[in-house]
């Protein structure tokens, strides 16, 4: 829906400049970034910046006739036709489309009077960013079993089924009666696994993401011009973090070239932990019983 939806809008913008998309792509570029809030009614809600750059991204402004007026009238008139019809053997055929909960505003520079400034859209950002899962209703982590997938059994070599012991068959990690979650939750939980089970559904893999409530998309993107890449936001949070352990340890300050090695060993037992143990007999057990149920297939 996104992709239509920018593709829509590069055309209005065009039309509404008067020049082909082509030519548009000279004068500006379309930036967004974008974050997705999961509310409990079981819809995605997007909350989008759009903003129009140079041809060459955030570091040139765009045209001036490319103005902020012009991006709100091609945003009102791109949603509506971002529309993608679906085919289901299930359900048949529906044609998706944007909510009617759409308002577009527009963004003003840090120390006006305005009541939505820049400022204001970064800590709103950031809100969404550390938002734990549980204040919007969904879970952190995944639901089914991982050592089987969530098949609830294990296939042996030569394609005998046996039962994961893990989950007791049932595929799943933790029983839905004991997930710390509203009740319309764990009932929107529990349709995505049914449904998960259906052959005409199992492409959406709905059983994988049901902590989700079905939704597989990251709760951040942005376009590749909008600001600074992820890339190089990690490699500055890898240096400062490896300046603060230099002080901590009162390492001296080395070239960056210099390769430092700190060669140093303890001793911290030997033999198994307590948890280390009981997974090494968890696995010798399946192991077993893997070895048994080849030997009776073979007799």
């Amino acid at each position: 829906m996104w992709a239509r939806f920018a593709i829509y809008l590069r055309r209005e913008l065009a039309t509404r400049l008067g020049i082909t998309q082509m030519a548009a792509r000279a004068v500006f570029r379309v930036s967004f970034a974008k974050v997705a809030e999961y509310q409990k009614r079981g819809l995605v809600h997007f909350h989008a910046v759009i903003r129009l750059d140079g041809p060459d991204g955030n570091t040139q402004p765009p045209t001036s006739y490319a103005t902020a007026s012009v991006l709100t009238d091609a945003i009102r008139s791109a949603a509506p036709r971002a529309r993608i019809s679906v085919t289901s053997d299930a359900i048949g055929e529906r044609e998706l489309s944007w909510g009617q909960q759409f308002d577009v505003r527009e963004i003003a520079a840090f120390g006006t009077d305005s009541e939505l400034t820049d400022q204001a859209v970064a800590a709103y950002v950031a809100k969404y960013a550390t938002k734990s899962a549980d204040a919007s209703g969904t879970l952190d982590r995944a639901l089914f079993c991982r050592p089987c997938q969530g098949r609830g059994a294990t296939l042996l070599p030569h394609g005998t089924p046996l039962p994961c012991t893990a989950c007791d068959g049932t595929g799943q990690a933790r029983p839905l009666t004991r997930l710390p979650v509203a009740r319309h939750i764990r009932q929107m939980i529990r349709t995505c696994l049914e449904l998960g089970r259906l052959p005409e559904f199992a492409h959406i893999k709905l059983r994988k993401w049901a902590h989700m409530l079905g939704f597989r998309g990251h709760f951040s993107t942005k376009s590749r011009s909008y600001s600074t890449t992820l890339g190089a936001l990690r490699e500055t949070r890898r240096s400062w973090r490896t300046e603060q352990a230099r002080v901590h340890a009162g390492l001296p300050d080395l070239d960056p070239t210099t390769t430092l090695v700190v060669g140093r060993w303890d001793y911290l037992g030997s033999g198994y932990s307590p948890g280390g143990a009981l997974l090494a007999a968890h696995i010798w057990h399946r192991k077993e019983l893997e070895r048994q149920f080849a030997a009776e297939g073979g007799c």
